[in-house]
């Protein structure tokens, strides 16, 4: 079974579709995890906004067969990993879904909280998708303990109907959260993984 990551923003149509797409182009190839995007007020059934789309292509992200659609419980519910792009996001996501809180993070808070834990290792008689779920448990362990950023730093700010400009700025910001959290979940740039035997 896969690691599920889910990212969350408004409309599903810019922040939240940019780190689903640059995850996935940045996600070392091989591994068992999958992410997929919604939207707290999803504009549904649209595509991305074309600031954003041009903006997530420069970065070497894919928009094809990309479609807004709403964030639900159930979503959270079959997700190991929810990243949102707000901490009002955030907020919504565990409103919706209570026992989400530890599996809940914006996407720059889970980067942040997660600096510096290492590689992913595996045991060699373990689970890739396990050791990421635990992953993120360690992460959520550090709620408290981590020093906080300041104000605004885990937010990263909606780009509709911005200029380009701003978009292509929107995307910086999201490209470099999805390495922060490729980075916090304990992944090699070249897939393998640590393993270590008991």
């Amino acid at each position: 079974m896969a690691f599920a990551v889910l990212f969350v923003c408004t409309g599903n149509i810019c922040r939240s579709p940019m780190a689903e797409r640059l995850f996935a182009a940045q996600l070392p190839s091989g591994l068992p995890v999958v992410a997929a995007s919604a939207g707290t007020r999803a504009l549904v059934g649209h595509g991305m906004d074309t600031p954003s789309l041009i903006a997530l292509r420069e970065l070497g992200g894919d928009s094809s067969g990309h479609v807004a659609r709403l964030f639900t419980s159930a979503l959270a519910e079959s997700s190991d990993l929810i990243l949102t792009a707000e901490s009002a996001h955030r907020a919504r996501v565990v409103e919706a879904n209570p026992l989400a809180f530890r599996k809940t993070f914006t996407m720059r808070e889970f980067a942040r909280l997660g600096a510096g834990l290492g590689p992913l290792t595996v045991e060699t008689t373990g689970d890739t998708t396990d050791a990421l779920r635990a992953r993120v448990g360690d992460v959520a362990g550090r709620r408290g303990w981590a020093e906080a950023g300041g104000p605004g730093a885990d937010e990263i700010g909606d780009p509709f109907g911005a200029s380009l400009k701003i978009a292509r700025g929107c995307a910086r910001t999201v490209s470099d959260a999805v390495g922060g959290i490729i980075a916090a979940l304990g992944l090699q740039p070249d897939g393998t993984l640590e393993r270590h035997t008991r």
